[in-house]
């Protein structure tokens, strides 16, 4: 039976995070690629707990590689709308 705990609820929201995040970074336009890095940021808080939790430290220790690539596609995607701007 399903029953709603810590481990869960935060299993949903990451869940909920990534499928927002994923949704919003096949877009175009480079302004809605901004909010999906963006919601996919706040998403490393649920996974993080969620990695303690489970005691998954492995994993956890690649929480900075992950963060790096997506402070990479963030700056990535800012400069490509900069440029789309200076055509405007």
């Amino acid at each position: 039976m399903f029953e709603l705990n810590m481990l869960n609820a935060a299993q949903i929201i990451d869940q909920l995070f990534d499928f927002v995040a994923m949704y919003l970074l096949t877009s175009l336009s480079a302004k809605t690629r901004f909010f999906g890095f963006s919601i996919g940021l706040i998403g490393f808080l649920p996974a993080a707990y969620i990695l303690i939790v489970t005691e998954l430290y492995w994993l956890l220790a690649c929480m900075p590689i992950w963060l790096l690539i997506e402070l990479r596609g963030v700056s990535n995607n800012w400069r490509a709308y900069r440029m789309t701007a200076a055509e405007d």
